[in-house]
């Protein structure tokens, strides 16, 4: 087998194998579906020949299809055939066969009314529909698929290009993403899930660990307690019927919720049932990781995990465990593809995980990069606006930017059978090129230096509405974070007493809303270590387990430095306008423009329904505003003329609030502006930049100025071009979906 880890590289962590270092990008092709198999020994050629060297190849254990292994053994012998230099990590699946389950029945999900709803269970080589989803916190499934998973580790280590086999990438779930497929409540009915004997059991053990002996019975809540996840959110939604100058519709509640959040001054318990699903699938993953590091710890171990896009965050079950996972030391690499929305030229592909996370614990975080291109069907083509080369070798090369400058691992994923999505001249030169700058890039100091921090909490996932953390956390990320014009890191906020976290100018705390009396002071303190600009987005801090009540406006008061008020007997809106002439952050920004909301378009780029919830109204409920004195006033609430957007110089930073769950590209820029850090790009287009690169991609046509921190060269890099010398402005055009990557050139 191949000697395989992740090392330090010039200041990050790299995939090593046999004493060599491989930068980005990897591939996978999807070769057998619905027991068609095609492999395309010319398409394996060309991409080895375009430098590409890792391949994910897809495989099942003989319990799940008897003869997938011989199966993966042709197609390896062909890549390899093609490619002697290649290495191989087989994407290997975890899901138990239609007659496992059958025996099984207390190891599947049920719902409260004793049912098991019917499943599409979906992978990368076949669809079943089967009676039961298994449960991902099942010990009798950790035990089988774990002696399936050893058993066809140990044949393929007997065939002859097991030199070659680099590590695993483990599949279980929907999809292979570690997710349970069902909603795991149902408003009409009342039914709710799990109640199956195995997630009991994991339940009862989870409330063990956190409690002790004497801990509350294992219920699962009832429909009642999770009012605050959807029930909210689609009661606002849908409103009754009313006229102009009727009254306002009175804000939903049934007494377990305060607003979107869980109200778990009383209802605790069910933030511990959201907990425990989450880590009973984390546990599983660990579980499995576990077996293979035992079998063989120089081999690579990679899984799905980890959706803060494009998924329910509190159904889906693979949200809210990432940093146990990483911190388990069994897992090399975690991996998401992008979100499904925005990928169009003039956008960009948001990402679902805190990626800078995964470097302080020497883990690689990996793209799977399964952009669209003009090769799809006319249906997709037109969702992802790929109509031609041109976008596709420009949405390319976009994608490609962000993991060059932004430091990802990533895979390109062909998903039509036998391949098609890349097979043309143009994208095997382009790749070539993108292989020689990943290279070149790989042997300079690849450490950033970004002054903005994106700070998010896992554990705020379970506790507030869906509607409300998609606004905190994915639409920020996927429709206005690389519209700053200025590259920022993310990260959980535990990392803020990591000393191997750098210090940044502006930290923006997006979903904080669950912190403890430790987790509070540990990033006061490095607020304060560098006098930084902290900006406060909704409800930071609001609930704080360590104190008698655990949810309360003074614990926003307290985290922030800037006295908050709470409203939640109103449903408010959260559009606010800036005091103009208030303090230089209000300078820049557009007097009389309603700020807050959601008011850039959004498209899905996979299907012609609309994105789950995405068109719901947002709201603010309840609704927080400061009411502090001593805080300089940036904006007000439109339709209660409460502040908003405030400033305060506090204890050792500066605190900035606001009020609302999203925020304008164009506010964060200003704010990050104030705080010092360095503006590249000033007109809303995508960049992507590090301390070597940047990546510009065209959201409109015209001239295009970047700015520089110092003078230096700009070579563009498929170009192979100088664009400046020695200077820190340069302005060219750029046209609508254009890209270019420039390299920073020092003298």
């Amino acid at each position: 087998m191949a000697n395989a880890h992740i090392v330090p590289h010039h200041g990050y962590p790299a995939i090593s194998i046999d004493g060599e270092i491989f930068p980005p990008m990897m591939a996978t092709i999807r070769t057998n579906m619905h027991g068609k198999i095609l492999v395309d020994k010319e398409y394996y050629r060309a991409l080895g020949k375009a430098g590409i060297r890792l391949f994910f190849l897809i495989c099942d254990p003989r319990w799940l299809i008897p003869n997938s292994l011989d199966d993966f053994r042709r197609e390896a012998e062909t890549l390899l055939e093609v490619c002697p230099d290649a290495y191989i990590l087989p994407r290997i699946s975890l899901h138990p066969p239609k007659e496992w389950m059958e025996a099984h029945p207390d190891d599947m999900v049920q719902y409260s009314d004793g049912s098991h709803p019917s499943t599409k269970l979906i992978t990368e080589t076949f669809v079943h529909e089967i009676g039961d989803m298994y449960s991902l916190a099942s010990e009798a499934w950790r035990h089988d698929a774990g002696e399936e998973l050893l058993r066809a580790v140990r044949e393929i280590e007997t065939f002859p290009f097991a030199d070659r086999i680099a590590g695993y990438f483990l599949a279980a779930g929907g999809t292979s993403e570690w997710y349970y497929i069902n909603p795991i409540e149902y408003r009409q009915s009342g039914a709710v899930a799990d109640t199956s004997p195995a997630f009991r059991r994991y339940f009862d053990g989870y409330l063990e660990r956190k409690y002790g002996k004497n801990h509350p019975a294992p219920d699962v809540p009832g429909i009642e307690s999770r009012f605050f996840v959807e029930g909210v959110d689609y009661e606002i939604s849908h409103p009754k019927p009313m006229l102009a100058a009727d009254p306002p519709p009175p804000p939903p509640r049934n007494g377990t919720n305060i607003g979107s959040f869980l109200n778990v001054n009383k209802y605790m318990h069910t933030y511990d049932f959201y907990n425990a699903w989450h880590h009973g699938t984390a546990d599983s993953l660990k579980y499995f990781a576990k077996l293979l590091k035992e079998h063989n710890p120089n081999l690579l171990v990679g899984s799905f995990y980890g959706s803060w896009g494009w998924c329910e965050q509190m159904h889906g079950s693979n949200t809210a465990a990432t940093r146990d996972i990483l911190d388990s030391g069994y897992v090399d690499l975690l991996a998401n593809p992008g979100v499904y929305e925005n990928r169009q030229p003039g956008g960009f592909t948001g990402q679902r995980q805190m990626h800078d996370s995964f470097r302080l614990r020497n883990t690689l975080y990996v793209v799977e990069e399964d952009t669209r291109t003009h090769a799809e069907n006319r249906h997709y083509a037109y969702l992802a606006g790929m109509y031609g080369m041109s976008e596709t070798l420009n949405v390319l090369k976009r994608d490609f930017g962000r993991n060059l400058s932004e430091d990802l691992q990533s895979w390109w994923f062909d998903q039509h059978l036998g391949g098609g999505r890349y097979k043309y001249p143009e994208v095997y030169e382009l790749f070539a090129r993108q292989q020689e700058v990943a290279k070149e890039a790989y042997e300079k100091d690849r450490k950033k230096e970004n002054e903005i921090a994106f700070i998010y909490d896992e554990e705020s996932a379970g506790l507030v509405s869906l509607q409300t953390t998609r606004e905190t956390v994915e639409y920020i990320r996927n429709r206005e974070i690389a519209r700053i014009g200025a590259p920022v890191d993310q990260y959980f906020h535990d990392d803020m007493k990591n000393p191997d976290m750098p210090d940044y100018k502006l930290y923006v705390f997006l979903n904080t809303h669950y912190l403890t009396d430790a987790e509070r002071a540990d990033i006061h303190k490095k607020l304060a270590k560098n006098h930084a600009t902290a900006l406060f987005l909704y409800a930071p801090g609001l609930i704080n387990p360590d104190r008698e009540t655990p949810l309360s406006p003074a614990h926003i008061s307290e985290f922030t430095g800037i006295l908050t008020g709470m409203d939640d007997e109103e449903l408010l809106h959260p559009e606010f306008r800036i005091v103009k002439d208030a303090h230089p952050i209000t300078e820049e920004l557009e007097e009389g423009r309603l700020y807050g909301g959601i008011d850039r378009p959004q498209k899905s780029n996979i299907t012609v329904l609309p994105v789950p919830n995405t068109l719901q109204p947002s709201y603010l409920y309840p609704a927080f505003f400061a009411e502090d004195k001593e805080a300089t006033v940036l904006g007000r609430f439109a339709d209660t003329g409460r502040v908003a957007f405030a400033l305060k110089e506090t204890d050792g930073f500066t605190s900035v609030f606001c009020g609302t769950k999203y925020i304008q590209a164009d506010i964060l820029r200003a704010v990050a502006r104030f705080a010092g850090c360095h503006i590249y790009e000033e007109g809303g287009n995508v960049l992507y930049a590090s301390k070597n690169y940047i990546t510009i991609h065209a959201s409109k046509t015209g001239d295009v100025t970047l700015k520089l921190k110092a003078p230096a060269d700009l070579f563009e890099v498929y170009e192979k071009k100088l664009y400046a010398e020695n200077t820190d402005r340069v302005t060219f055009p750029l046209v609508f979906g254009e890209t270019k990557t420039f390299e920073i050139r020092r003298r």
